[in-house]
């Protein structure tokens, strides 16, 4: 894949507007979270999905506009290919990519042409 244009993630000038959901995560994923930050941090959906719990609008893991598991290695997938990468697909992320403003501020990066 080439190279993506980076993002001003760190720190975030949006607020971290992206961390205002929680994420969906693999059954390993949140086995790995709940062992090191205990249960009451991820939640299992009534579709049977794992998912970051959300407190006061922002992801739990969010502490002062940044990740504060972003350099462990059960980081969320859908987190580390976001907005670029689709977790379940692999391929191009297909959805609304303005949920990080920086792509309403740069026009340019919605119409990037991503191979699949």
């Amino acid at each position: 894949m080439r190279d993506l244009p980076s993002l001003p993630c760190y720190p975030c000038p949006h607020r971290s507007a992206c961390c205002a959901y929680g994420v969906t995560l693999s059954d390993e994923e949140a086995s790995a979270i709940t062992q090191v930050h205990g249960a009451a941090v991820v939640y299992r959906t009534r579709w049977g999905e794992w998912r970051t719990r959300v407190r006061g609008g922002r992801c739990v893991f969010l502490r002062d506009n940044v990740c504060s598991i972003h350099a462990e290695p059960y980081y969320p997938a859908v987190c580390r290919g976001f907005p670029w990468i689709d977790a379940e697909t692999g391929g191009p992320y297909q959805y609304d990519r303005t949920i990080c403003p920086e792509f309403i501020a740069r026009p340019e990066l919605i119409r990037l042409g991503l191979p699949a």
